[in-house]
């Protein structure tokens, strides 16, 4: 099986060859394809380049066209920073007043660095669509809001000012439909959707059910309905609190789980055991990943693998963004552990 194959025939419930390796990493592969992160964040043909490079040496299963999670806040009019070798952020959010009607919709296609992404992920269908799974990132409603607004504005309003969070996280869900829609069309599998903001150490899972859960579900249902394969759904930290809407109530196809939470103790709890939801994860980027070494990480896999047994709704990757240190040859490690203890 080649990766495509591997990771369909784990979304279609049926048992892969080995256990699919699917790492969250896009801009940790500008280094080991001899890049900058400046260039890999600001040129779509180098973005493709080194993640097909980093494709090529690792050989895990799928790669995930993206800059960082600046670029929706960019994209209606924040001011971001590029560092020439770290990753670009929101330096001044467009929306320091809390109103609405200032935002613009801006068009995938043609509007920086939303487009990059675009045409990134086209250059990776056509060169390996075929072979490995290609899911590109957006940021889900709420993380979105917060690169527009600012984070700690974003937390104030939501006691101060809820209507307007409404309104918000209303233009954030179809800015997500729209922008997923177009990277779909650019030849996507799947879509992944950075949700850090909706852990529990955030906001509450009250505040989640309120104002979050239901426009996941809008953004996902619409995407699938799109052509989507999959949505793998990412939220940080400890989950279990909010574990069944996040898993179960929001449609995703996979939830992609922060190292913090038991892969094997999740996929056996009463929200999950019945599903078919897929759990991807979660090796510690800033742990085995980062300061260990293959051998490390081999052993962290081995541990992974075999905690969840023989159950084929599981996904090898990092447990958050790997950094640029970690390629080749620690991911390279995360395929080699598959090989030797994930055999079905």
């Amino acid at each position: 099986m080649n990766g495509l194959e591997r990771i369909r025939t784990a979304l279609n419930a049926k048992k892969p060859d080995r256990t699919p390796v699917f790492p969250l990493v896009h801009y940790g592969t500008a280094r080991a394809a001899g890049y900058k992160i400046r260039d890999f964040s600001t040129v779509p043909e180098i973005n493709a380049r080194c993640l097909i490079h980093a494709y090529r040496e690792c050989g895990y299963d799928g790669v995930q066209p993206s800059v960082a999670v600046m670029v929706e806040g960019e994209a209606v009019g924040g001011r971001v920073e590029y560092p020439e070798d770290n990753v670009p952020f929101v330096k001044e959010v467009f929306l320091k007043t809390p109103d609405v009607d200032l935002l613009t919709m801006p068009e995938p296609q043609t509007t920086s660095p939303m487009s990059l992404v675009v045409e990134s992920t086209r250059i990776c269908a056509a060169e390996i669509g075929k072979e490995t799974y290609i899911a590109p990132s957006i940021m889900g409603p709420l993380n979105s809001a917060g690169q527009m607004r600012g984070v700690e504005n974003l937390m104030f309003d939501f006691f101060d000012r809820p209507d307007f969070v409404n309104e918000l996280l209303d233009f954030t869900t179809e800015l997500g439909i729209r922008y997923g829609k177009a990277l779909l069309d650019a030849g996507a599998h799947g879509i992944f959707i950075g949700e850090a903001m909706c852990s529990p150490s955030f906001i509450s899972p009250n505040f989640y059910r309120q104002f979050v859960l239901l426009r996941q579900k809008r953004l996902i249902d619409a995407l699938m309905k799109h052509g989507a394969e999959s949505t793998i759904l990412h939220i940080c930290a400890d989950t279990k609190p909010i574990m069944k809407a996040y898993a179960v109530e929001t449609g995703t196809t996979v939830i992609d789980l922060d190292w913090q939470v038991n892969v094997a103790e999740t996929l056996d709890s009463d929200e999950m055991r019945h599903e078919k939801t897929l759990v991807r994860g979660n090796l510690d980027p800033a742990g085995e990943l980062l300061r260990g070494g293959p051998p490390d990480v081999m052993a962290a896999s081995r541990r992974l693998i075999e905690s969840v047994g023989k159950n084929a709704r599981f996904i090898l990757g990092s447990g958050c963004a790997v950094n640029p240190d970690s390629l080749p040859a620690n991911c390279r490690a995360m395929v080699e552990a598959a090989e030797r203890y994930g055999r079905f």
